[in-house]
């Protein structure tokens, strides 16, 4: 049997890139591209190991796991033991998920294509059959794409919807700060951008806007195009929307700079992003301001987070 090293080192190399991508979207990790790089270069250095004598070694179990962890440390670094084991648990658990998607379709289509100790080779002669290779091309980003997918799914039924966060609007060089409701009904979007939409009490504009402002943005139905503020012109538009046994309805909305949000010590920062204005407070009890849109919390977390 012949085997191409170096296609084979490639095509590694980029399976545990993805996995580890994978893992750091299922912890919400920060992570530096060039350490995820180097993590996965160092992975794939294991394709050349099992042709010298370290390969028997590599077989045991406890190196396989020293060598897990050190793939790990690279990537995400070390900042506490938890921190640490729930990398690579999830590594391992990301590892399961794509290989046992890999291994139904190999069986689906019954393909010759092994894997085997995160090395991807053929079982054919030579390069293997075309079929194969393009399985394993076409397969590996495909088991990859669904399983992000669902681990974003987890991630959003795993939200904490009764907890409150604290948000940040910055609009030219005014920063609106007010607490907002994670609300998992909250599913508004821009039907255009498909930017998620946070809905902000008018209130909040008049603490920061003159009074002419604030009026014609909620009342931009009576107000022609061209008698709009300069302000309200440059960041307006409108995000259709339907209520639960109401018609449709139209909601006014401006586009804001930047938006922050911190939530359970992680700090969540997007430019795209609409922020709707309701006129009527949203909490009786003045608990918050605003409505945040869930999906702004899948999005990758920059800051202090915690393990």
């Amino acid at each position: 049997m012949t085997i191409y090293l170096d296609i084979v080192w490639l095509l590694n190399f980029g399976i545990d890139y993805l996995l580890l991508t994978l893992t750091a979207l299922a912890l919400k990790r920060n992570y530096l591209k060039r350490r995820v790089v180097l993590a996965a270069l160092f992975a794939s250095l294991i394709v050349f190991f099992m042709f010298t004598p370290l390969a028997t070694i590599l077989f045991q179990a406890w190196a396989k796991l020293l060598y897990s962890a050190a793939i790990i440390l690279i990537a995400f670094g070390f900042r506490r033991w938890s921190y640490f084991l729930k990398n690579l648990f999830m590594f391992y658990f990301v590892t399961f998920v794509v290989g046992g998607g890999l291994f139904a379709l190999h069986y689906f289509w019954q393909t010759e294509t092994e894997l085997l100790a995160g090395l991807v080779i053929s079982t054919t002669t030579g390069f293997g059959s075309t079929f194969s290779w393009i399985f394993v091309i076409l397969g590996i980003p495909t088991v990859w794409y669904f399983s992000r997918q669902q681990i974003q799914q987890i991630t959003f039924r795993k939200l904490d919807y009764t907890k409150l966060a604290q948000v940040f609007i910055q609009i030219d060089n005014i920063i609106i700060e007010t607490r907002g409701l994670i609300d998992s009904g909250n599913q508004l979007q821009d039907p255009i951008t498909r930017f998620p939409v946070i809905i902000l009490e008018a209130s909040l504009l008049k603490a920061h806007f003159p009074d002419i402002t604030v009026k014609q943005l909620l009342n931009w139905e009576n107000i022609r195009k061209e008698e709009r503020d300069e302000f309200i012109e440059k960041r307006f538009t409108v995000i259709p929307y339907q209520a639960v046994g109401k018609t449709m309805g139209i909601l006014a909305a401006l586009k804001p700079d930047i938006v922050k949000v911190e939530y359970e010590q992680q700090l969540f920062i997007t430019k795209k992003v609409f922020i709707g204005i309701n006129e009527r407070s949203l909490s009786t009890t003045g608990d918050y301001h605003c409505i945040v849109h869930p999906n702004i919390l899948l999005g990758k977390a920059t800051g202090k987070e915690l393990a």
